[in-house]
């Protein structure tokens, strides 16, 4: 896998192309953050891209701070090692996802280069330029020449290995182009552990909402705690809960699921995933639903006494275990853990929104019926967090 790659100027419109905002980032940035996920150590940028609006953007970044070079500043020995290196040559104004990208870089070369097939027969192609060619264009690579005819040839001549891409390959020319773009992105916001109501709801509603969020300097962390404040107020709204109050708090719940949602989308579209972010949004998510659980408790009691404050207790920690052991689970079973399909599926919120209407019928209908639900739920939550334990001692993994 090369180390290096340079953004080059297929056309000499490509540099205000590389300056269109898709989803709030300009293109030119989206570029270099899908090139460094990509595993490139070091991009480098030709003169041209150099003022004050761009140095912002990466200083923004501190992984582009440190991985971001200019071409012209390059010393006379570093320039030598770049130009008779392999380099990952890309032009700024091509949305592509970062594992199309690194199956380009994966792949074998024989030697005449590789290619991304989505891009042969276009003027941007993205390539893997062998030593010979890096050495050939290295002086028009720093001028900012407009490289995009040339580079189409080499493709044409057949000696390039070419790779095929996992997700999109998506030109920004126009308004139309980048209205294209963004919504090709905002579709791919999806994560594989989303239940059917995720898809079918909550993702588009939460898309609504990003688009919205991106709009304005706020933080995914900042979304999180939003997410947090519509999850309390559920859980008030479910404490010694009348059927009217019950299902405010249902509403609420999935107010806070869908700017769940919008958290790690605002994330993944700006750039600013952390590992803090994603424990935050766990911990949240978790805290939440043991109060929702512990909330049906208290409201149970009022038919079924003090055990039922005990029940709701139980149910709480058995949700916080259950949460903390299902992230033993493998992010995607094959198709003989059946168990841990199982699990999975069972962990989604969709069987959650299952209980909440539960409880809503039963207070409205069947208040007496309350204890059993409860009570189903104590046992349930403390049998999944156990079993998730089981598989893990059986499986050893």
């Amino acid at each position: 896998m090369t180390d290096r790659a340079v953004v080059y100027l297929p056309d000499p419109t490509s540099r205000a192309a590389a300056a269109a905002q898709v989803a709030g980032r300009a293109m030119l940035l989206r570029t270099l953050m899908t090139a460094e996920r990509a595993g490139v150590c070091q991009i480098a940028l030709p003169a041209l891209f150099r003022d004050q609006t761009i140095q912002a953007m990466i200083d923004a970044h501190s992984g582009l701070r440190t991985s971001v070079v200019w071409l012209d500043r390059l010393g006379t020995d570093a320039a030598r090692t770049w130009s008779g290196g392999r380099l990952l040559l890309l032009p700024p104004n091509v949305l592509l996802d970062p594992l199309s990208l690194r199956r380009l870089l994966e792949g074998r070369d024989p030697g005449g280069g590789i290619a991304l097939e989505e891009s042969k027969g276009s003027p941007w192609p993205i390539l893997l330029a062998p030593p010979a060619l890096s050495a050939s264009l290295w002086e028009r690579l720093v001028e900012g020449a407009a490289l995009g005819e040339d580079l189409e040839t080499e493709l044409r001549q057949g000696r390039m290995t070419l790779v095929a891409g996992a997700g999109f390959f998506l030109p920004v020319l126009d308004e139309a182009s980048r209205n294209e773009a963004e919504a090709t992105l905002y579709r791919s916001l999806g994560i594989r552990a989303d239940s059917r109501v995720d898809q079918l709801i909550n993702r588009r509603c939460s898309r609504w909402l990003t688009r919205l969020l991106i709009r304005f300097p706020v933080t995914p962390n900042q979304v999180t705690l939003l997410s947090l404040a519509f999850g309390l107020a559920a859980a008030w709204m479910l404490w010694s809960a009348t059927p009217a109050s019950a299902l405010v708090g249902l509403i609420l719940y999935m107010l806070a699921v869908v700017v769940d949602h919008s958290d790690g989308e605002v994330a993944r579209l700006t750039f600013q995933e952390s590992a803090f972010g994603e424990w935050l949004d766990f911990s949240i998510d978790t805290v939440v639903h043991a109060l929702l659980v512990l909330s049906m408790g208290v409201t149970a009691s009022r038919v079924g006494g003090r055990v039922m404050l005990f029940a709701g207790v139980c149910t709480a920690f058995g949700v916080i275990l259950s949460a903390l052991f299902a992230r033993l689970l493998p992010e995607a079973p094959g198709r003989e853990e059946r168990l841990s399909t199982l699990l999975k599926g069972l962990g989604t919120r969709d069987l959650f929104y299952v209980v909440l209407l539960a409880f809503i019928l039963s207070l409205w209908q069947a208040p007496k019926a309350l204890p059993i639900l409860v009570g189903l739920l104590a046992v349930g939550s403390q049998g999944y967090w156990l079993t998730c334990l089981a598989r893990r001692w059986v499986t050893r993994r």
